[in-house]
């Protein structure tokens, strides 16, 4: 009987920390309208920032209302790349990790086109060491690197349709 009382303790605790963690929709709505209203200023100042260090971009996405919750790389394809290898020359920028994107059904992406190639395996390899900061040492190793361009989408997720269900 203990235990179970202890279990179900630990469990409603967990559940309220994950409440007290999780946005409201009303806390969502509001993160979205600031995001709505900081993109098109991106739009605007894009020649402030092509041809400057990512470091600039970087510093006011940050000062911004679009906070950097997963990141992603921009690369080539292994079918049209010799030997299949892939190359990193970008990154793409989400401001809801995947997991509640896929339950929201929709994200804002920022994309940032970079004056590099790295090999896709290398790039990812000199991050690994940074274990959970991997972000983070992304984020670093772009700084000083030329932008060659940025844009942003708000991506909706289609509905999925099962082989019975169509």
């Amino acid at each position: 009987m203990r235990k179970l009382f202890t279990l179900m303790a630990a469990m409603l605790f967990s559940i309220s920390m994950y409440a007290q963690n999780a946005p409201t929709a009303e806390e969502q709505e509001r993160e979205n309208k600031a995001i709505e209203a900081f993109l098109p200023t991106l739009d605007a100042r894009r020649s402030e920032f092509v041809g400057q260090p990512a470091k600039k971009l970087f510093d006011v996405i940050r000062s911004s209302a679009f906070k950097i919750r997963n990141i992603g790389t921009e690369k080539t394809s292994p079918w049209v790349e010799y030997k299949g290898k892939t190359w990193v020359y970008g990154l793409s920028l989400f401001n809801k990790p995947v997991q509640q994107a896929m339950k929201d059904k929709e994200v804002y992406i920022i994309r940032i086109i970079l004056d590099v190639r790295w090999e896709s395996s290398a790039f990812w390899d000199s991050v690994s060491s940074a274990g959970t900061a991997w972000m983070e040492a992304i984020v670093l190793k772009c700084l000083d690197v030329k932008v060659k361009d940025v844009s942003w989408e708000h991506f909706y997720f289609p509905e999925r349709k099962t082989a019975s269900e169509k």
